[in-house]
């Protein structure tokens, strides 16, 4: 079959087509994806979000209040069969706004109570006068209650009976020195004597 001029050109045109098709065909494997699009990396931008801290730990001294809850023997009622025990409460505080963080506090505990016999009355009042001082510190978690009680009163015991009747006064102060673990309950106790520590939430 004979093709003029044009129509060789064409004929030629279109094996070079298929000749570039064929080419590109082979250059990828049979069944094989094609190149993946390559994925920008991001950008980092300087003063960005600032890296996680620990949180502060809360200073426990700081604005601490309580109360000691107090136990002291009034000792000549014990000997009778009367409670032997003057029980109150002292409040404290801290009063300073920086370490050290200095306490303060007072109070009063006051007993009475009779005996009612066959023979007479036997009668034990007692007053006394709590003062606190002292500091709070140590580590978080670790910190110490260090108090000072100036403990003083006065106490009457007062014998009636058909054929005798005594008074008895007593007056006189003493000085503890205790030191408390800042938790709920902690206590210390003596000979005579008893505190329990409360905090304030």
């Amino acid at each position: 079959m004979k093709t003029g001029p044009g129509g060789e050109r064409i004929a030629f045109l279109l094996l070079g087509v298929l000749l570039f098709s064929l080419a590109c065909g082979l250059g990828q494997a049979p069944g094989s994806a094609a190149a993946p699009t390559p994925t920008p990396t991001p950008t980092v931008i300087p003063g960005g979000a600032p890296e996680a801290t620990e949180p502060p730990v809360d200073d426990r001294c700081k604005g601490l209040s309580g109360e000691l809850e107090v136990q002291i023997l009034a000792g000549p009622a014990a000997a009778v069969g009367l409670e032997p025990f003057a029980v109150g409460k002292v409040p404290f505080s801290v009063v300073s706004d920086a370490p050290p963080y200095v306490v303060q506090g007072g109070g009063s505990v006051t007993y009475y109570d009779m005996l009612e016999a066959e023979w007479g009355t036997y009668t034990v009042d007692l007053d006394l006068t709590l003062g606190v001082t002292g500091e709070c510190s140590g580590a978080p978690g670790a910190e110490v209650l260090a108090l000072t009680i100036e403990v003083s009163g006065d106490q009457m015991v007062e014998v009636r009976a058909k054929s005798f009747q005594g008074d008895y006064p007593w007056s006189g102060s003493h000085t503890l020195t205790l030191s408390f673990p800042l938790q709920e309950g902690a206590a210390a106790e003596g000979e005579g004597w008893a505190f329990v520590l409360h905090l304030n939430q």
